[in-house]
């Protein structure tokens, strides 16, 4: 009887191990993150850094991707609707980040981990990373990196710009005179450094490029962003606040630093300074980096992982170099903002900065998370210092961890990837605290300065060769986008 007895209790235990065995087996969480990446980003991600975590927390893990900003809240609106929501981390730029937060779709980190140790967490990033991350007292936000946008240009084709400016300043001069009533500025030269550039230099070494054969042709050779998208947006903003911009100025669409981005994107434009095909295609990132390739673009506003891309690995066939000469990459910080009007003895009627903003992304976990606290391990985990520290030297990204930031000839050893950090740290101290405005309709208040940059700088059709001034441009900003900016804002449009 007693042997029965035992018999069963081992088959009733081997029975227990083996449906626990399968339990856990079937029964692997899966979540989903939701992100935005390059291809080559994406891949690496996905390869290289994801399959530790899912090891050492017995899970999978998916990939979502968005394509737009504001498609963000769509989806996370569809998985609130949703009886199984599967998104547990959201990659999250610093335009939705308010917004995501105020619309109520994320969780404060407080209500998933123990303050005390969320502050604790938190204070390993840059004051600035984590900072950006709270959101009335509370902080919603694990920090991913920093970005800001510096100046590419082709060495060779600078240096060949110095060179023949003597050839066409007299033909630029003239040119402006129409436009300015001046001409260049007084005691004008062209500096050899674009680090001590300003607008005025951007000019002149734009139309030596558009009016000078390059295989072949005369075209545009300056560029940003063009699509009607986040990016675009953010080049003009940046614009206005280095002129001299406040966030208010920004909102009221019609102040006259704001007033003057739109006058000097429209004498860019109407000079040939820029490649058309850049409001034609219309250009985003990649659109950029393969103009580069074909030497169509000799400068342009790039981020730091942009430059990254456009270098390129010598021997990774997954990153190949944009640049025919990988050594050919110069960056600078952002040229200095000067007024285009000129005063009676020459000079820009006032100076702005090169300070821009500093933006970047974070990761938020929505209230739907599935596994908040999975979903918080998982954003330590890609934040960790060696995670952090493989990802930044491969893609470029401005580490944000303290323990790197402090030793950054110690964990980057390639010349090249020490440039463009250093490069995009001096531009970040620049720029200080100045960020986009801060409000909930960002990205609809975004598309209004787009759509405004594409009727009055770009589209514009000025009769009897009459160059759009400032008062017509600033009458125009008003009569045709002024009330959509006030319907966008409500009570956030600053009287």
């Amino acid at each position: 009887m007693r042997s029965h007895f035992y018999c069963s209790l081992i088959i009733s235990t081997l029975l227990a191990l083996v449906f626990t065995g399968c339990s856990r087996t079937e029964g692997k969480k899966e979540i989903t993150l939701l992100v935005r990446m390059m291809p080559a980003q994406e891949r690496f991600f996905r390869d290289d850094i994801l399959p530790k975590f899912e090891k050492k927390h017995n899970c999978k893990i998916n990939l979502a991707t968005f394509d737009k900003e504001w498609d963000i809240e769509r989806i996370l609106k569809l998985e609130s609707s949703k009886k199984n929501p599967s998104i547990a981390l959201v990659k999250t730029p610093f335009e939705m980040t308010r917004v995501l937060v105020s619309n109520g779709y994320l969780q404060d980190l407080y209500s998933v981990v123990d303050s005390q140790q969320v502050k604790h967490d938190l204070a390993e990033y840059h004051q600035l990373a984590s900072g950006l991350g709270y959101y009335d007292g509370k902080p919603y936000y694990i920090p991913r990196k920093l970005e800001t946008r510096v100046l590419f240009y082709r060495k060779s084709k600078v240096a060949d710009a110095v060179e023949k400016f003597v050839k066409h300043k007299d033909r630029i001069s003239e040119e402006l005179k129409k436009q300015n009533g001046y001409g260049l500025p007084a005691n004008y030269s062209l500096e050899n450094d674009p680090s001590e550039w300003d607008f005025y230099d951007l000019y002149v070494v734009g139309s030596i490029w558009a009016n000078e054969e390059y295989n072949g042709v005369k075209i545009g050779r300056m560029g940003h962003r063009g699509a009607r998208y986040a990016g675009t947006a953010l080049f003009l903003v940046d614009r206005s606040l280095q002129l001299g911009a406040t966030h208010e100025d920004i909102l009221r669409l019609t102040s006259d630093r704001t007033v003057s981005t739109y006058l000097w994107e429209r004498v860019m434009v109407r000079n040939g300074i820029y490649n058309s095909g850049m409001w034609q295609d219309p250009w985003k990132g990649a659109n950029i980096y393969n103009a580069i390739k074909d030497g169509k673009i000799f400068l342009a506003y790039l981020q730091q992982i942009d430059a990254f891309l456009v270098h390129g690995w010598k021997d990774d066939p997954s990153m190949p170099s944009y640049l025919p000469d990988a050594e050919d990459m110069g960056l600078s910080v952002i040229p200095k903002a000067v007024a285009f009007e000129l005063d009676t003895a020459g000079n820009p009627i006032y100076e702005g900065t090169r300070s821009i903003s500093t933006g970047g992304w974070w990761w938020g976990i929505p209230k739907t998370s599935p596994d908040a606290k999975l979903a918080y391990a998982l954003a330590r985990f890609i934040t960790s210092r060696e995670t952090q520290a493989k990802e930044c030297s491969r893609f470029g990204m401005v580490p944000i961890r303290k323990d790197i930031l402090n030793k950054l000839p110690q964990v980057f050893d390639q010349g090249w990837v020490g440039d463009i950090f250093q490069v995009s740290i001096d531009q970040i101290a620049l720029n200080e605290l100045t960020t986009v405005p801060l409000v909930k309709t960002y990205s609809e208040v975004s598309q209004n300065i787009i759509d405004a940059w594409y009727k009055l700088s770009v589209e514009y059709k000025e009769q009897d060769d009459e160059f759009m001034d400032f008062s017509v441009m600033k009458m125009r900003l008003a009569s045709d986008f002024l009330e959509k900016q006030k319907n966008l804002l409500g009570d956030d449009y600053p009287e």
